[in-house]
């Protein structure tokens, strides 16, 4: 009587693992796509896309703003509506494009950059979900989700029997090591 309840509870324990895992694996793959993103947000912007188009132009400053934003248009052949411009300093000229484009006179340099800026098509998206600017909803399924990985960690550790049960020498220590390393971190 005494096997079978083990046994029961064994194949119990790896059928539940097994589905929660699967459950888990997509979950898992999408916060780490975006964890990986938002951890190197100094290396680049995983939300939009900037592109840089740098050009020498020729526009006298003295012109009126409107006669330069019209030689500024045809110099990188835009087609867009200028939503504001004006002068941030003496020789940088500024327009703005509804899209978040600008378009940058310099005119002691005599050039000019313009920036597009385009979002991404998935990752802001999965960053949204990974910041919890979902809110309430959000909050939710990332307990349930909390739940699945915490079952999985704790699931695992009884999913060997025998010598090579989880709880053993070596094992154990590295359980115990991966709780000590952001442990330690906290306080170092």
């Amino acid at each position: 009587m005494i096997k079978f309840k083990r046994n029961f509870w064994f194949k119990l324990n790896r059928s539940l693992h097994r589905d929660v895992g699967y459950f888990s694996i997509g979950l898992t793959i999408v916060f780490a796509i975006s964890g990986l993103a938002l951890n190197h947000i100094r290396d680049f912007n995983p939300n939009y896309q900037v592109t840089r188009i740098e050009k020498p132009v020729q526009i006298d400053v003295e012109l009126k703003d409107e006669l330069i934003i019209k030689n500024l248009l045809k110099n990188f052949d835009l087609k867009r509506a200028v939503k504001a411009s004006y002068w941030e300093s003496k020789h940088v000229f500024k327009l703005f494009f509804d899209e978040g484009h600008t378009l940058t006179f310099h005119s002691g340099q005599q050039k000019a950059l313009f920036e597009m800026i385009e979002a991404r098509p998935i990752l802001p998206h999965f960053n949204r979900l990974h910041l919890n600017e979902a809110k309430h909803g959000w909050i939710v399924f990332s307990d349930i989700y909390a739940i699945c990985l915490l079952y999985l960690a704790i699931s695992a550790l009884f999913m060997v029997r025998g010598k090579h049960r989880a709880l053993g020498r070596r094992r154990g220590w590295l359980i115990a090591l991966g709780a000590l390393v952001p442990t330690l971190y906290i306080f170092i």
